[in-house]
């Protein structure tokens, strides 16, 4: 009897109980339904919600438009002082013999017009003296003489030389030939020196007009009119040495005007045109920088590296560029009105570009930004040039930066 108390004590008390949680139990799944429901109302706002933080974000971040403006680009480049070849002058040799004595003992040495640069032993202008002699000696100022003469101007022998050989009546067994330009000498028309050749021309003394004289200037000049493709280079001429009939002995530029030679970036080549302004700065002169134009865009080759030249043109009568001296410059291109936005509004994803463009808003106002791929031009001062991907009318993040989890890997595709 006992036993059967007890039973159903226990019995009655979980009745009691089960009782009591039914209450809890209903009210819990009540509220659990009226929270499905608020949530499925909340996702019609942003029906895509459950998409991951690297294609489609939420944020309050302040939105703008891209900007359409006229927008200078300022391109460095850094380069050196070359010597202008179009002002390179030949001095070629017009009969063949022997050099006996060679007064130029070096390369970019300065000589002054009528300068001697050399003596010359040549079997034929002995004989063409010889010939005049004669001519002069059988018929004095006959038409004989004269066409000798003439014959040995053509030659470059100078009217000094053939009055002394007339005069005289002995020939010389070596002609002297002088320098027909003031400049510095060098062997090749387009080398460039070492630097530091700029120094003041030294002083001569007397210079009497000689054969090289005549071999520049006036009427006939030295100077070859052939672009340097074309034109003969010159290796360097010793004493004692054999020269041919029109071979060039060397060349003069009296660096009066010299070439500013830029390096640029290839992917900045499409930017640049002939007459961009450029502001250059000498490693001579930093306190003083110089405005000019570009002249002349080429591209370069140099090894596995492609790059590309930017020359311009400097004045240098009073000889303050020094060639290969160094140069830092900036060339101001000229743009049309482009698209424009902030750089941190730009998204790098390695070789491509993107923004965080607002397709849309949440029922608290919030937006909706979507990843919208674009292509970019340059920058300058802090804004980017766009090229493609966007409208004037579309809004992006104005931080495009702080909407990427550190954690995701941004996959526009």
């Amino acid at each position: 009897m006992l036993i059967i108390k007890k039973l159903f004590t226990g019995l009655s008390v979980s009745l009691l109980l089960f009782a009591c949680g039914q209450r809890p139990h209903a009210e819990q799944a009540a509220e659990g339904h009226q929270e499905h429901q608020a949530n499925t109302e909340d996702s019609a706002g942003f029906p895509f919600s459950t998409e991951p933080t690297s294609q489609k974000v939420i944020s309050s971040q302040r939105v703008i438009n891209p900007a359409k403006q006229s927008q200078t680009v300022a391109i460095k480049a850094y380069g050196f002082i070359a010597a202008d070849v179009r002002r390179s002058k030949q001095v070629a040799n017009r009969v063949a013999g022997r050099i006996e004595r060679l007064y130029v003992k070096y390369e970019n040495q300065f000589v002054r017009r009528g300068q001697k640069i050399l003596d010359l032993y040549s079997p034929d202008l002995n004989a063409f003296q010889e010939e005049l002699v004669y001519a002069e000696r059988t018929d004095p100022g006959g038409e004989f003489p004269k066409h000798a003469a003439h014959k040995l101007r053509l030659l470059g022998v100078t009217d000094r030389q053939i009055e002394t050989i007339l005069s005289s009546g002995k020939i010389f067994d070596t002609v002297s030939i002088y320098s027909p330009y003031n400049g510095y000498i060098f062997y090749n028309r387009t080398e460039t020196p070492s630097k530091g050749v700029m120094a003041s021309p030294p002083s001569t003394g007397k210079m009497a007009g000689g054969m090289g004289a005549g071999m520049g200037g006036d009427g006939s000049s030295g100077l070859s009119s052939a672009p340097p493709a074309m034109a003969a280079n010159a290796g360097p001429i010793r004493e004692g040495d054999y020269v041919n009939a029109g071979q060039t002995l060397f060349w003069i530029n009296d660096l009066k005007e010299v070439w500013g030679i830029l390096s640029v970036q290839n992917n900045k080549q499409k930017q640049l045109e002939v007459g961009d302004s450029v502001i250059v700065v000498s490693e001579l002169m930093p306190e003083a920088p110089f405005k000019t134009i570009v002249r002349f865009i080429e591209p370069q080759y140099a090894g596995d590296q492609k790059f590309t030249q930017a020359r311009v043109y400097l004045h240098n009568q009073e000889g303050t560029f020094l060639l290969n001296s160094l140069l830092e410059a900036k060339v101001y291109t000229r743009t049309s009105a482009a698209l424009t936005l902030p750089s941190s509004s730009i998204l790098y994803l390695g070789s491509r570009e993107a923004v965080w463009k607002k397709t849309g808003e949440t029922r608290k106002g919030n937006h909706i930004f979507e990843l919208q791929l674009v292509q970019i031009g340059a920058e300058t001062e802090g804004q980017v040039t766009i090229l493609g991907g966007l409208n004037p009318e579309d809004l992006v993040a104005l931080d495009a930066g702080y909407l990427v989890d550190r954690e995701s890997l941004v996959n526009p595709d």
